[in-house]
């Protein structure tokens, strides 16, 4: 008997930037953010945002390899399929750690970085 997946399990995907080149002699550490794509059974806890055109496409065109039902990859292929992204700031950093730090704050919206953040 085949092992199947959960009906109900959301699926992910990361979608990078590529690699960053470094300079000789530069630190191996640093922090950047990664970007996990999941495709939403359900929209309960999630606010819904606009995203381009080309992000999206990229993001339906990996679940469109993986989702075998027709009404999923014709929602997928007009942008209309619930899609969840989530941004995490990763990394290592020589004597610190990597941590999202506000840099502006207006009420309404916020904007964060992720940088190294050290013991003062």
């Amino acid at each position: 008997m085949k092992d199947q997946k959960a009906p109900n399990r959301s699926r992910k995907a990361k979608v990078g930037s590529g690699k960053r080149k470094g300079l000789a002699g530069a630190e191996s550490s640093g922090c950047k953010t990664s970007m996990t794509w999941t495709l939403l059974a359900s929209v309960t806890g999630y606010s819904p945002v606009w995203v381009p055109n080309g992000m999206y496409d990229k993001a339906a065109a990996h679940f469109m390899k993986q989702t075998k039902g027709r009404y999923a990859n014709n929602l997928l292929r007009q942008r209309m399929a619930p899609l969840g992204l989530e941004a995490n700031c990763i990394g290592t950093c020589d004597g610190g750690w990597c941590k999202d730090r506000l840099i502006y704050d207006d009420g309404s919206s916020k904007t964060f970085v992720c940088e190294c953040e050290y013991f003062v």
